[in-house]
């Protein structure tokens, strides 16, 4: 006999180890900022209050057991939203700490690596043997799947987000750079996502499997079909809207430098040289 599905409001789900994790990271922030109330801890509560949910609401149970589009909002949110709000928190200015200075001066340089974590791990877990292989074990509370999955995720998009938004203004890379920076992740995102949409129905195969187990977990009745499209298409959409909101943001901010660098060059080109 099927035992009946818990209301859905109280499928919450506490992993250990991404508990330890957030508990790291508060205890990381607050140390980069010298434990002073900042302007940015409200960016860096939103972040991590996001990360929790993403990782412990009934939005992970329904990844996890019921739905594909589920799954692919809960990336969505991690490297898209999580990453780069985590770095925009990071504590500015002439405290910075050495560590903070050192990665934004080494991604600055190596602006293609930061590129590749964020493209590569997305890519990485719709491997489809992956994707299936994540799902083992992921429900135990002492299981390191979770930490592996939301963990590099997370990772991913703040390394991703670290060239464009990093504490250190002056070492952001060139705004046209960044624009072709996002609009090629962009396109990657669309391919996956195309690839994702008309993908044949038996290439995931962990929730046709747990369809044909539980029939009680789809809670909403959306056919394996439709999922599986509606996942694709927010891998498409709504991360294309993210990046290309962010392209139009830098060449706003580029417009508006320009100006002032031209007014610059200009004085120089009309200084007079004293000779003497």
């Amino acid at each position: 006999m099927m035992t009946p599905m818990k209301p859905l409001l109280w499928e919450w789900h506490f992993n250990l180890l991404i508990m330890l994790l957030a508990m790291g990271l508060v205890y990381l922030y607050y140390r980069l900022a010298g434990y002073k109330h900042r302007q940015n801890n409200i960016i860096f509560c939103i972040a991590l209050s996001l990360f929790l949910l993403t990782e412990c609401s009934p939005l992970h149970f329904l990844g996890m057991h019921c739905y594909f589009s589920a799954h692919m909002i809960a990336h969505v949110i991690l490297l898209l939203v999580c990453g780069p709000l985590l770095v925009m928190s990071l504590p500015a200015g002439s405290g910075t700490h050495q560590t903070v200075a050192a990665m934004s001066g080494f991604i600055r340089k190596h602006s293609w690596l930061a590129w590749c974590s964020g493209v590569a791990v997305m890519w990485f877990w719709h491997i489809p043997a992956v994707f299936d292989a994540s799902f083992v074990h992921m429900g135990s509370w002492l299981s390191p799947v979770p930490l592996l999955h939301g963990g590099s995720m997370l990772l991913a998009g703040v390394i991703f987000s670290w060239p464009l938004f990093g504490p250190d203004k002056k070492l952001h890379i060139h705004p046209l750079s960044g624009v072709l920076y996002l609009f090629t992740a962009c396109v990657s995102c669309s391919l996956l996502g195309l690839l994702i949409t008309f993908a044949p129905l038996t290439t995931y195969h962990h929730y046709v499997s747990n369809t044909m187990k539980m029939g009680s977990t789809n809670p909403w009745h959306i056919t394996q079909a439709t999922d599986q499209q509606v996942a694709g298409l927010i891998m498409w959409v709504p991360c294309c809207f993210v990046y290309l909101t962010g392209c139009l943001y830098l060449l706003q901010r580029w417009f508006a430098e320009s100006p002032a660098q031209t007014e610059t060059v200009s004085i120089h080109l009309h200084t007079p040289v004293i000779h003497d």
